[in-house]
């Protein structure tokens, strides 16, 4: 089923100095229960992209389709945890802005945080946490809305190299366990070869699809034992050429 159409997407940034064009003309398909990653060069619009399909900001031209019945979450770079609440509280928060059922809202709350290893901070306050279980916790606060697809952009960007290897195999296990359809942005080719079963690259701006790869790796396979498989290296070798000649 699909869950996302982006049909001829573009936009188009105004400034004092002028317009420029981010994004040009780009279809896409998103389909139930995989895992995108986009990827492509510094300032190709990526983030752009995924927050046009969050329904964040508007395209310049083209549509985004979207079934009635597909809620989507969006989860941004840093984890925008707050300090002064406890990770319960913080997971939750979007519920008690919404006036939804509060003890509803804290039993599934405190069922994925048992879930995923966090219930023992439930009361603690993200300070209490590493990096990576603050991502964790990010992450949970995104799925308690129950979206079908979830949209991450650079979730790993703001940790050290060894801690982004751990917490993407920790969104993998979450994401999969939850049977979540997924979009993630990531500058990171390993790391969208690892973790998704489909990359799309973008060229350079004004950004376009410049090709879909098609990962066939393991699917279980955890993004860290993925990076060893036979084939991830190929992999990586075609997306990366294909990204340098981007701007050809």
């Amino acid at each position: 089923m699909k869950l996302m159409e982006l049909i001829d997407i573009s936009y188009i940034y105004h400034s004092a100095d002028g317009e420029t064009e981010a994004i040009k003309g780009v279809d896409l398909t998103i389909e139930e229960g995989g895992f995108t990653a986009i990827v492509g060069p510094s300032g190709s619009g990526k983030t752009t992209l995924l927050k046009i399909m969050a329904g964040l900001i508007k395209p310049s031209r083209g549509k985004v389709l979207l079934p009635e019945n597909v809620k989507i979450a969006y989860m941004p770079q840093r984890d925008q945890l707050f300090e002064w609440r406890n990770i319960l509280k913080n997971v939750t928060i979007s519920q008690e802005i919404e006036k939804q059922d509060k003890r509803e809202a804290e039993r599934y709350a405190e069922e994925l945080l048992d879930k995923y290893g966090l219930g023992e901070f439930k009361k603690k306050h993200p300070s209490a946490l590493s990096g990576g279980m603050r991502q964790r916790a990010a992450l949970i606060r995104t799925l308690l809305s129950r979206p079908r697809l979830t949209l991450l952009d650079e979730p790993f960007s703001a940790l050290d190299f060894q801690t982004r290897l751990y917490v993407s195999d920790d969104v993998f296990r979450i994401l999969s366990s939850e049977k979540k359809s997924c979009v993630m942005v990531t500058h990171d080719i390993s790391e969208a070869i690892s973790i998704a079963d489909r990359v799309v690259l973008l060229t350079r701006r004004p950004a376009t699809v410049k090709a879909i790869y098609r990962i066939e790796l393991d699917k279980s396979a955890p993004p860290t034992v993925r990076r060893e498989l036979a084939g991830f290296t190929e992999y990586f070798k075609t997306i990366f050429s294909d990204m340098e000649s981007s701007d050809e």
